[in-house]
């Protein structure tokens, strides 16, 4: 996944196994394409991450935070 021009590392949480269809009109479609484009992302990848922020947004989804690993010089 790309997010601000950079590649995402795969990661070893649940794989996406569901699906979610909707349907849009012709305009809305063009606009979901051309944001994503904006962004580095597909459609499906660019209306996943707008489902999950506004999830975390509404205290849905719990957001998770990860401290970087610290090499100790010696």
């Amino acid at each position: 996944m790309r997010v601000g021009g950079f590649n995402m590392p795969k990661t070893s949480f649940e794989a996406k196994t569901s699906l979610v269809c909707t349907r849009v009109t012709p305009y809305i479609k063009e606009i979901i394409e051309q944001q994503a484009s904006r962004e580095g992302l597909t459609s499906s990848e660019w209306v996943r991450n707008l489902i999950i922020k506004e999830l975390k947004a509404e205290n849905l989804l719990q957001m998770v935070f990860k401290t970087p690993k610290i090499r100790k010089d010696d």
